[in-house]
């Protein structure tokens, strides 16, 4: 259920691996959403594992290094390899290229019956349909929950804030850079970081903030953006030179929740629809891909045996290497937000460590990143 990143990932594992999948969604194609724009690191990892990198590879830009930049000045350069693409090419490729033995098909579900032995779905045509297992990966459609004996628990209301929009150079054909990800000098802003990243077609800037959507200073950055990263980041042209903001911005609000409730037979959640991420963090996707590929490895078990209970079901939600991705994307989430707002003496000692670290690294120069780039080319 639900054929989002989550869905059509475990899809496309579980029927590589020889099970028959129907995948469940209510649109034909994703639409344009702002979210999960980069696949990195151990992401990255987890695809080729999964066979499913080289699907995407023609729809993404390749990022080889990642520049990381604070008060005007890039202090380190590191190779990194990353993917950059928008979440609708992520999920409509992976849609467009399922195994034979995945059938998709568009329609809502209405209800979830569970059951350890032949759990079903009910659909909005009144349809039923039973299943050996029900993989719920409508992440953002909790709706479901009530028959299911579950609930969303906020653990903090509006985390964060993320802003997307697209740049270009004033005065060239291209950036001299892959990637940058520039910090900001104090709290004032309640800033956490700047991200700039090729993807196709354009240069996208992910920007996140630990404020209220309902904030006016918001409101005037969708409306004047140029003018307020002018006053918040004033020495970013030193780094990626002159630029103009050339598309619309888009806002995701972001309330960290987790899911509670006993796990109900023959039914299991993955992705957001357990426990969401701060998109700060940058491990959505890493929480993602390790669900699935956790479950992959506990399907076949659970399919020996008669049926699909709370103890079987305990296999993946107890699986340490389940436990350590969730507890890591939390953790991240409250470092972020505390080291880039909280005032105590703690916090103010950690960030005047960071910055003076940073400050004092070696440099790096904008026409350094010029012949390094043309080097590349």
């Amino acid at each position: 259920m639900g054929a989002g990143a989550a869905g059509v990932t475990a899809a496309a594992v579980l029927g590589q691996r020889g099970h028959r999948v129907l995948l469940l969604d209510a649109n034909a194609t994703c639409p344009p959403v702002f979210k999960a724009e980069k696949i990195e690191g151990a992401q990255l990892q987890l695809l080729r594992q999964f066979g499913l990198a080289e699907q995407l590879l023609p729809f993404c830009s390749w990022i080889s290094e990642v520049h990381a930049a604070f008060d005007g000045r890039i202090f380190k350069s590191t190779p990194y390899e990353q993917l950059g693409l928008t979440y609708s090419s992520l999920v409509n490729t992976l849609r467009e290229r399922l195994p034979a033995n995945v059938t998709y098909r568009v329609v809502r579900v209405a209800a979830i019956h569970p059951s350890p032995y032949s759990p079903t779905v009910e659909l909005a045509t009144g349809e039923h349909l039973a299943a050996r297992l029900v993989i719920f990966a409508c992440g953002g459609s909790p709706a479901l929950f009530g028959g299911l004996g579950l609930a969303r628990r906020v653990i903090q209301k509006e985390q964060c804030l993320a802003l997307g929009f697209n740049i270009a150079p004033h005065n060239s054909r291209a950036f001299p850079f892959q990637a940058v990800t520039y910090y900001p000098t104090t709290t004032a802003d309640r800033i956490d970081y700047l991200t700039l990243f090729k993807i196709p077609g354009a240069m996208r800037a992910n920007f996140f903030l630990f404020r209220s959507i309902s904030d006016p200073w918001v409101r005037e950055f969708i409306q004047q953006p140029r003018l307020l990263l002018e006053r918040c980041v004033p020495k970013l042209p030193q780094v990626i030179g002159e630029y103009t903001v050339t598309s619309r911005v888009e806002s995701a609000r972001i309330d960290l929740y987790r899911t509670e409730g006993e796990p109900q037979p023959g039914v299991v959640l993955i992705g957001d629809a357990m426990q969401n991420v701060c998109p700060s963090t940058g491990l959505g996707l890493n929480k993602v891909f390790t669900d699935i590929d956790v479950l992959s490895e506990c399907v076949p078990g659970w399919f020996s045996n008669h049926a699909i209970d709370a103890i079987q079901l305990a296999h993946f939600y107890q699986h340490p290497r389940k436990l350590a991705a969730d507890a890591n994307a939390l953790a991240s989430a409250v470092y972020h937000r505390r080291a880039a707002t909280d005032g105590s003496p703690r916090w103010r000692a950690h960030r005047t460590l960071l910055h003076t670290k940073w400050r004092y690294s070696r440099p790096w120069s904008a026409p350094l990143m010029a012949n390094r780039a043309l080097k590349r080319a």
